[in-house]
Protein backbone atom coordinates (compact mmCIF):
# COMPACT_ATOMS: atom_id res chain seq x y z
CA UNK A 1 0.00 0.00 0.00
CA UNK A 2 1.39 3.69 -0.69
CA UNK A 3 1.58 6.09 1.88
CA UNK A 4 -1.96 7.87 2.62
CA UNK A 5 -1.70 11.61 0.71
CA UNK A 6 -1.26 14.54 3.37
CA UNK A 7 -3.83 16.57 1.77
CA UNK A 8 -6.98 15.16 -0.24
CA UNK A 9 -7.63 14.34 -3.78
CA UNK A 10 -10.06 16.17 -5.46
CA UNK A 11 -11.96 13.59 -7.47
CA UNK A 12 -14.53 14.36 -10.15
CA UNK A 13 -18.09 12.33 -11.24
CA UNK A 14 -19.96 13.29 -14.03
CA UNK A 15 -22.44 15.10 -10.78
CA UNK A 16 -20.01 15.51 -8.08
CA UNK A 17 -16.92 16.87 -6.75
CA UNK A 18 -15.29 15.07 -4.01
CA UNK A 19 -13.52 17.73 -1.91
CA UNK A 20 -12.13 17.92 1.32
CA UNK A 21 -14.38 19.32 4.24
CA UNK A 22 -14.13 22.98 5.65
CA UNK A 23 -16.05 25.00 8.08
CA UNK A 24 -17.76 26.79 5.18
CA UNK A 25 -19.65 23.04 5.02
CA UNK A 26 -21.24 23.27 9.19
CA UNK A 27 -25.09 23.73 7.83
CA UNK A 28 -24.65 21.13 5.61
CA UNK A 29 -22.77 18.54 7.52
CA UNK A 30 -25.37 19.81 10.33
CA UNK A 31 -28.28 19.22 8.08
CA UNK A 32 -27.11 15.56 6.95
CA UNK A 33 -25.64 14.79 10.77
CA UNK A 34 -28.61 16.14 12.49
CA UNK A 35 -31.05 14.49 10.56
CA UNK A 36 -32.45 11.01 12.77
CA UNK A 37 -33.51 9.13 9.61
CA UNK A 38 -30.02 9.70 7.94
CA UNK A 39 -28.13 8.73 11.41
CA UNK A 40 -30.50 5.84 11.93
CA UNK A 41 -27.59 2.94 11.40
CA UNK A 42 -24.62 5.23 12.15
CA UNK A 43 -24.53 3.98 15.49
CA UNK A 44 -24.61 7.22 16.87
CA UNK A 45 -27.18 9.56 17.74
CA UNK A 46 -27.89 12.82 15.67
CA UNK A 47 -25.82 15.68 16.11
CA UNK A 48 -27.44 17.89 18.79
CA UNK A 49 -26.63 21.02 17.88
CA UNK A 50 -24.21 22.75 14.88
CA UNK A 51 -21.26 23.11 17.36
CA UNK A 52 -20.92 19.27 16.92
CA UNK A 53 -20.15 20.03 13.29
CA UNK A 54 -16.80 21.46 14.38
CA UNK A 55 -15.68 18.74 16.98
CA UNK A 56 -15.82 16.68 13.86
CA UNK A 57 -14.10 18.72 11.48
CA UNK A 58 -11.08 19.06 14.01
CA UNK A 59 -11.31 14.93 14.08
CA UNK A 60 -11.29 14.61 10.74
CA UNK A 61 -8.15 16.72 9.91
CA UNK A 62 -6.85 15.13 13.11
CA UNK A 63 -7.85 11.66 11.52
CA UNK A 64 -5.92 13.19 7.90
CA UNK A 65 -2.91 14.19 9.58
CA UNK A 66 -2.11 10.79 11.14
CA UNK A 67 -2.93 8.54 8.50
CA UNK A 68 -6.39 6.95 10.05
CA UNK A 69 -8.99 8.04 7.41
CA UNK A 70 -9.27 10.27 4.24
CA UNK A 71 -12.91 12.20 4.40
CA UNK A 72 -14.41 13.77 1.60
CA UNK A 73 -17.19 15.99 1.03
CA UNK A 74 -19.80 15.31 -1.65
CA UNK A 75 -20.46 18.25 -3.60
CA UNK A 76 -22.81 18.48 -5.96
CA UNK A 77 -22.11 19.94 -9.20
CA UNK A 78 -25.34 21.71 -10.70
CA UNK A 79 -26.40 23.97 -7.16
CA UNK A 80 -22.40 23.51 -5.23
CA UNK A 81 -23.94 22.43 -2.45
CA UNK A 82 -22.09 19.95 -0.06
CA UNK A 83 -24.79 16.58 -0.12
CA UNK A 84 -23.60 13.90 1.84
CA UNK A 85 -19.62 12.47 2.92
CA UNK A 86 -17.58 9.72 2.10
CA UNK A 87 -14.46 8.27 3.19
CA UNK A 88 -12.15 5.53 3.92
CA UNK A 89 -11.05 4.33 7.32
CA UNK A 90 -9.25 1.95 9.75
CA UNK A 91 -6.68 1.06 7.05
CA UNK A 92 -4.79 -2.51 7.76
CA UNK A 93 -1.77 -1.98 5.64
CA UNK A 94 -0.53 -5.12 5.77
CA UNK A 95 -3.79 -6.74 4.45
CA UNK A 96 -4.25 -3.56 1.81
CA UNK A 97 -7.99 -2.61 3.17
CA UNK A 98 -9.97 -0.22 4.38
CA UNK A 99 -13.44 -0.03 5.00
CA UNK A 100 -15.67 2.96 3.33
CA UNK A 101 -18.17 5.04 4.89
CA UNK A 102 -20.79 7.41 3.78
CA UNK A 103 -23.35 10.06 4.67
CA UNK A 104 -26.12 11.35 2.44
CA UNK A 105 -28.91 14.15 2.88
CA UNK A 106 -31.95 12.23 3.02
CA UNK A 107 -33.56 14.87 0.10
CA UNK A 108 -30.84 13.19 -2.26
CA UNK A 109 -31.78 9.56 -1.63
CA UNK A 110 -32.56 7.44 -4.62
CA UNK A 111 -30.93 9.74 -6.96
CA UNK A 112 -27.80 7.41 -7.87
CA UNK A 113 -25.12 10.23 -5.99
CA UNK A 114 -23.82 7.92 -3.63
CA UNK A 115 -22.67 5.45 -6.37
CA UNK A 116 -21.29 7.64 -8.19
CA UNK A 117 -18.90 8.95 -5.22
CA UNK A 118 -18.17 5.36 -3.90
CA UNK A 119 -17.10 4.87 -7.52
CA UNK A 120 -14.54 7.31 -7.42
CA UNK A 121 -13.61 6.65 -4.16
CA UNK A 122 -13.49 2.74 -5.41
CA UNK A 123 -10.86 4.20 -7.97
CA UNK A 124 -8.50 6.23 -5.89
CA UNK A 125 -8.49 3.09 -3.12
CA UNK A 126 -7.13 1.40 -6.35
CA UNK A 127 -4.59 3.63 -6.82
CA UNK A 128 -3.61 3.50 -3.37
CA UNK A 129 -2.57 -0.03 -3.54
CA UNK A 130 -5.78 -1.35 -1.64
CA UNK A 131 -6.61 -4.59 -2.67
CA UNK A 132 -9.92 -4.47 -0.71
CA UNK A 133 -12.68 -2.63 0.42
CA UNK A 134 -14.95 -3.59 3.80
CA UNK A 135 -18.03 -2.23 4.84
CA UNK A 136 -20.24 -2.49 7.79
CA UNK A 137 -23.95 -2.07 6.77
CA UNK A 138 -26.23 -3.11 9.61
CA UNK A 139 -29.33 -5.69 8.42
CA UNK A 140 -31.97 -3.57 8.53
CA UNK A 141 -30.55 -0.80 6.30
CA UNK A 142 -31.20 -2.61 2.93
CA UNK A 143 -30.94 0.12 0.92
CA UNK A 144 -27.33 0.34 1.53
CA UNK A 145 -26.75 -3.33 1.14
CA UNK A 146 -28.05 -2.69 -2.22
CA UNK A 147 -26.11 0.14 -3.27
CA UNK A 148 -22.75 -2.17 -1.86
CA UNK A 149 -23.64 -5.42 -3.75
CA UNK A 150 -24.71 -3.24 -6.76
CA UNK A 151 -21.12 -2.14 -6.62
CA UNK A 152 -19.59 -4.90 -6.24
CA UNK A 153 -19.20 -6.05 -2.37
CA UNK A 154 -20.32 -9.41 -1.07
CA UNK A 155 -21.66 -10.46 2.35
CA UNK A 156 -19.51 -11.61 4.69
CA UNK A 157 -21.19 -12.58 7.35
CA UNK A 158 -23.16 -10.36 10.24
CA UNK A 159 -22.81 -6.93 9.39
CA UNK A 160 -19.88 -7.12 7.39
CA UNK A 161 -19.24 -6.76 3.31
CA UNK A 162 -16.08 -6.98 1.55
CA UNK A 163 -14.77 -6.00 -2.25
CA UNK A 164 -11.98 -7.58 -3.77
CA UNK A 165 -10.53 -4.59 -6.17
CA UNK A 166 -7.90 -4.98 -8.98
CA UNK A 167 -4.62 -5.54 -7.98
CA UNK A 168 -2.96 -2.48 -6.51
CA UNK A 169 -0.99 -0.27 -9.64
CA UNK A 170 2.43 -1.61 -8.36
CA UNK A 171 1.10 -5.53 -9.46
CA UNK A 172 1.72 -6.64 -6.62
CA UNK A 173 -0.76 -9.91 -5.87
CA UNK A 174 -2.45 -10.93 -2.55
Amino acid sequence: MQPLPCELPLLLTPRLLLRPLNGQDSADLFAIYGDPAVMRFVGEPPFPELATVAQMLASVERLLATGESLEWGLVELGSGGLVGTCGLHSFEGELRQAEVGCMLARRHWGQGLMGEALGALMGFARELGLTALLADIEPENLPSQRLFRRLGFVWQGDTHYRLRLADGIRGCRE
